[in-house]
């Protein structure tokens, strides 16, 4: 398990500035101690995960917040890419996303630690992503 004042590492794959802002806003308001990189487009979150692949020396990140809907690859696609990973497949992931289709939802909780969160237009409900992600990472971590 990570030590109590240890940063988590999450990765935000988020195109839109707006949202970014509320996931750190959502994270801080639930005091989720946080180190965050963003990637803006699907072809770079599939580049970055096979830049983990290869490189040993980098920790696989403890969150990935993915967005279903980025420009270049869509989340779908990127979270099949994940769970691929020769390292980094047992990541939890929190799919999000605005779409009301439940086919989403059900695409993708046939993956392993894969939650669903639908972005709300109303603040009080986005901001109860910070408690999610906060449950997700304080819980101890399998070898």
């Amino acid at each position: 398990m990570r030590e109590v004042s240890s940063p988590s590492h999450i990765i935000l794959a988020e195109d839109n500035p707006a949202d970014v802002e509320l996931v750190r806003e959502a994270l801080s308001e639930h005091d989720v101690n946080y180190e965050i990189r963003v990637i803006s487009d699907g072809e770079q979150v599939l580049t970055f995960i096979d830049g983990l692949d290869l490189d040993s020396q980098l920790g696989c990140p403890d969150l990935w917040l993915l967005d279903l809907h980025l420009p270049k690859r869509d989340g779908t696609e990127i979270l099949e890419h994940l769970r691929a990973s020769k390292r980094c497949s047992q990541t939890p992931v929190i799919v999000f996303t605005s779409s009301d289709w439940m086919g989403n939802q059900q695409n993708v909780w046939k993956n392993a630690d894969v939650h669903f969160f639908r972005k709300s237009a109303s603040l009080s409900q986005f901001m109860q992503l910070g408690k999610i992600v906060k449950e997700i990472v304080s819980r101890p971590q399998s070898s």
